[in-house]
């Protein structure tokens, strides 16, 4: 009896290959789907894979194990119209959302494909600089996310037409859901993001980034550098007629850029956008209301030159710089900060020098350093 029945469950293990062998690919995900269904479904599961591209069968597989037999046909044909190298992102997304949402993955396949955004910025630098960049924080890895980052967002936004409107959405979606984890600090890709769901303050903001510049919404990512053990990352949009709006999905609150001060009690002293193209960016003056301007002219040799290194520190606090800046063309640099004093380390190849300037608020400090 122990022998009989080892050989007819060992004939039902191996039945489902009757039908795996003939799709001219095998994987133990596609082996238990026909086991975790009734053999008498085995012919759809059969058909099911075979409407799809080879490649694309074992991902449609671990979609099939966990989707209702009535959307099956639906999963084929998005998979159908799916670019082949994005199959696994595909199913990704559509395992992550409610099978009712669908047919908009469907109809963002197909403008995805076209090339078809929601929206489009009049400027061109605006697009080049923090629409199409992969980079969001010039520290998470750079992984192509830009198809799954819009096939998921597209069926939030589909029916909207205002961007104001639609970044102020965004922000609150993120807010809800993202979990907020220290364990989860780390930089990551906005398709880690999208599938974790967990993070800090960057990686709230590096979701919330990613999905506007993937519906063409300019977005940036945004940290401060304060001299208090705190520090946060949020966003900002550009939105036309209004320019660059604060955002923090990790908080929940939009264009709201004196939240900190007010609700943390929290002051910032040299606050920084990051552009993928030209590195971190001074944003200071809409953040910091007491701030002044610095204006520095190095100059070596006696002459101006060009790609000078700046740094700025907070005296006693010398282990990162609050910010870093090179020289122009005619050897000057600017930057904005909260008034107090700071350390400037400037160097030029094997030369060094250090400086302390002191910061009045709507004042300007003008220097000139001569490194000899």
């Amino acid at each position: 009896m122990i022998l009989i029945a080892f050989m007819l469950t060992l004939i039902y293990l191996l039945s489902p290959l009757t039908y795996i062998i003939p799709l001219n690919v095998y994987s133990f995900k596609i082996h238990l789907l026909f086991l975790s269904k009734s053999p008498l479904l085995w012919s759809k599961i059969y058909s099911i894979l075979g409407s799809v591209n080879a490649c694309a069968r074992e991902p449609l597989s671990s979609l099939l194990l966990y989707t209702p037999e009535e959307y099956w046909g639906e999963a084929a044909e998005i998979l159908n119209i799916a670019p082949p190298r994005y199959y696994v992102d595909t199913v990704t997304v559509l395992m992550l959302i409610n099978a009712s949402e669908w047919k908009y993955v469907k109809e963002a396949i197909i403008l995805y494909k076209k090339g078809i955004v929601p929206f489009k910025p009049s400027s061109q630098p605006l697009i080049e600089e923090y629409v199409k960049p992969l980079p969001i924080s010039g520290e998470e890895p750079i992984l192509d996310w830009r198809y799954m980052v819009y096939i998921f967002t597209y069926r939030l936004i589909c029916n909207m037409s205002n961007a104001l409107d639609t970044a102020k959405y965004l922000c609150l979606y993120v807010h809800n859901y993202m979990t907020y984890d220290i364990a989860y600090w780390h930089r990551r890709s906005p398709k880690v993001l999208i599938e974790l769901r967990r993070g800090t303050c960057t990686n709230f903001s590096i979701l919330y980034v990613a999905m506007c510049r993937s519906i063409g919404i300019p977005a940036r990512l945004v940290r401060d550098n304060s001299i208090s053990r705190m520090t946060h990352a949020w966003s900002e949009v550009y939105i036309e007629g209004c320019g660059w709006i604060h955002v923090d999905p990790t908080v929940g609150c939009f264009n709201c850029s004196s939240y900190y001060m007010e609700k943390w009690g929290f002051p910032f002293h040299i606050v920084k956008a990051y552009n993928p193209i030209r590195g971190w960016i001074d944003v200071t003056p809409s953040y910091v209301p007491d701030y002044g301007t610095v204006i520095g002219e190095v100059l070596v040799g006696d002459k101006p030159t060009y790609g000078v290194n700046v740094e700025v520190y907070y005296p006693g606090n010398e282990d990162r710089p609050l910010l870093e800046l090179k020289t122009n063309a005619t050897g000057l640099f600017s930057f904005t900060a909260a008034e107090g004093r700071y350390l400037l380390k400037i160097y030029y190849q094997s030369i060094f020098k250090i400086i302390e300037i002191e910061v009045k608020a709507g004042g300007t400090v003008r220097i000139k350093v001569n490194l000899g």
